[in-house]
């Protein structure tokens, strides 16, 4: 799953409470070129502490509504699951209470733990439970409580965890993203990192391909004009192709962790390195010294590299000047 980087159009709640609207989300994801496409599962009720949350944020009044408009109907599961697997992109959520992890399990191949919920444990402990893949993002997270959500995910021997790097601030300012501490994710825990985006514009996960992210993850709407919880931050369906395409290419810049020599590339070390040659005449029961030797290109017997291998030995036969030398002619 995360041989190339997985990448994932968080449609969140830019559904606005409306089905259609939903599955043009989906269609829109797979033609852009998404492996995957994300909603939030939420309910006010399940939550939210109205009283405490508006007294807190200072809200006004008609704040409940609009949290209410957005909800991922319940009966929209199976249609939308359909329509991604028709669409050929996976279809997954962010359940916000235990009752949507239930729900989703028909329906979805992993789950996505948001990282308000990282140290939500019955949330974390159920979700692992499911035996489904499990993406945690880790925004406002400290290293300790890192560590405790994936070792609480590792006691249900998952199929993945894909450990998320993300700043809980939206938009995130280039400044704050710290994308090098991908790596350090990636060397603590050994396991799949990837990257909830929520920076403006596709710069940042680029950086974090090359970084080496399995999975990027970015908001995603049909039209950043309309009024909504996350429309402003999300990229057009135009914007998010260009984002794949453009991984596409980082990827194969980035290449592998190890060196690769290509049978193009060795070819070229025929013509590139040094090969051993005469410096002048010499006579059959000379012993070859380096002075004797000239060094030049290309390399069509001994390459440099085994220069050793000859000086002291006896030459055999006469050998012109710029003569290859080669292991036969000694003794």
């Amino acid at each position: 799953m995360f041989d190339n980087v997985f990448i994932i159009a968080e449609a969140g709640s830019n559904h606005n409470g409306d089905l259609d609207t939903a599955t043009a989300l989906v269609q829109s994801a797979a033609q852009s070129g998404a492996d995957a496409i994300k909603f939030q599962d939420f309910t006010l009720d399940t939550l939210i502490c109205a009283a405490a949350y508006q007294k807190a944020l200072g809200l006004k009044n008609n704040w409940q509504e609009e949290i209410i408009n957005n909800t991922f109907k319940t009966g929209w599961h199976k249609i939308i699951a359909d329509a991604a697997r028709k669409a050929g992109i996976h279809y997954f959520s962010t359940p916000f209470s235990l009752e949507a992890v239930d729900t989703l399990d028909a329906f979805v191949p992993f789950y996505k733990i948001a990282s308000c919920d990282i140290t939500y444990s019955p949330l974390i402990k159920k979700a692992a439970s499911k035996g489904k893949g499990i993406f945690i993002s880790t925004g406002a997270s400290y290293i300790r409580e890192i560590d405790k959500a994936v070792e609480l995910i590792k006691l249900y021997n998952p199929p993945f965890i894909c450990v998320m790097h993300c700043i809980m601030l939206y938009p995130t300012p280039l400044a704050s993203l710290n994308l090098n501490y991908i790596s350090t994710l990636s060397e603590r825990y050994g396991l799949p990192v990837g990257f909830s985006d929520h920076s403006p514009g596709i710069d940042a996960s680029l950086f974090a391909v090359g970084k080496g992210v399995r999975a990027i993850e970015k908001h995603f709407t049909l039209n950043k004009d309309q009024e909504g919880l996350d429309h402003k931050n999300s990229l057009s369906p135009v914007e998010f192709k260009e984002l794949v395409e453009k991984i596409k290419i980082y990827e194969k810049i980035a290449g592998k962790n190890e060196r690769v020599v290509s049978d193009r590339e060795f070819n070229e070390r025929t013509y590139a390195r040094r090969g051993i040659y005469a410096a002048k005449n010499l006579e059959g029961g000379e012993i070859l010294t380096e002075d004797k030797l000239m060094f030049l290109r290309p390399n069509v017997t001994i390459g440099v590299e085994k220069l050793e291998d000859l000086l002291n030995k006896e030459l055999v036969v006469d050998v012109k000047k710029g003569t290859p030398i080669d292991f036969p002619m000694v003794k």
